[in-house]
């Protein structure tokens, strides 16, 4: 368990380092050109900011590493396993969490989940990085929540799929709420750029994280 959880650090310290570089370079002038708009990011105070986006990385940190702890026999295992069975419940749990999180997303769209959680992420009209942590703590549990349903709907799973499940949908949503143009960024431009429409132009478009797929299956992609 005590590797299980350095691969975890690691992964948070990767996080953290993302964050750091991104929200850098979308502030930098040196990269004023790879914004994908110019409008201010988050119209909020400072303090509010600061407030929300250290409440919820501490919740995130606390509904990560719980339920991890509680009901490890019940999520992982360590026995061996090969190669293709880890890449394959990787790629299933994060398909399956994609499509999940599409119809979680497009419910929080409902006026009353608007007004009371949702908005909240939705007060940055043009996100940086650093808005992927403003978010109401309700909609915070409930990706996280969804996320280990579906590791449990595989499971138990090698303790190896899990971190790589991890690393994706963590560092992914960073990433897409970058506010930038990446240079080589290739398909990640392209969601980030969805995931821009999205919170700038229209409500009612993009609502997968991950893929395209949800979206152009029923849709919504635009």
């Amino acid at each position: 368990m005590v590797r299980f959880y350095v691969l975890i650090a690691a992964t948070l310290a990767v996080n953290t380092l993302l964050l750091a570089v991104l929200a850098w370079a979308y502030h930098s002038p040196r990269f004023a050109h790879r914004r994908i708009s110019q409008r201010p990011a988050i119209k909020v105070s400072r303090s509010e900011r600061l407030r929300t986006m250290g409440v919820i990385s501490t919740l995130s940190l606390v509904a990560v590493i719980a339920p991890t702890y509680f009901f490890y026999d019940v999520l992982f295992h360590e026995r061996p396993t090969p190669w293709w069975t880890i890449a394959l419940q990787s790629v299933g749990i994060l398909m399956l969490y994609d499509f999940l999180y599409y119809f979680l997303h497009r419910t929080m769209h409902h006026k009353r989940l608007m007004r009371l959680v949702h908005g909240v992420h939705h007060r940055a009209r043009n996100p940086s990085t650093l808005e992927s942590f403003f978010q109401h703590p309700i909609e915070l549990l409930a990706g996280l929540g969804l996320l280990f349903a579906c590791v449990i709907a595989f499971g138990p799973v090698h303790v190896l799929t899990f971190q790589i499940v991890f690393f994706v949908y963590s560092n992914l949503n960073i990433v897409i709420h970058s506010g930038l143009e990446l240079p080589f960024g290739g398909p990640i431009n392209f969601l980030t750029k969805k995931h821009h429409v999205h919170h700038q132009d229209d409500f009612a478009k993009n609502y997968a994280s991950l893929t395209p797929l949800p979206d152009r299956l029923f849709g919504t992609a635009g």
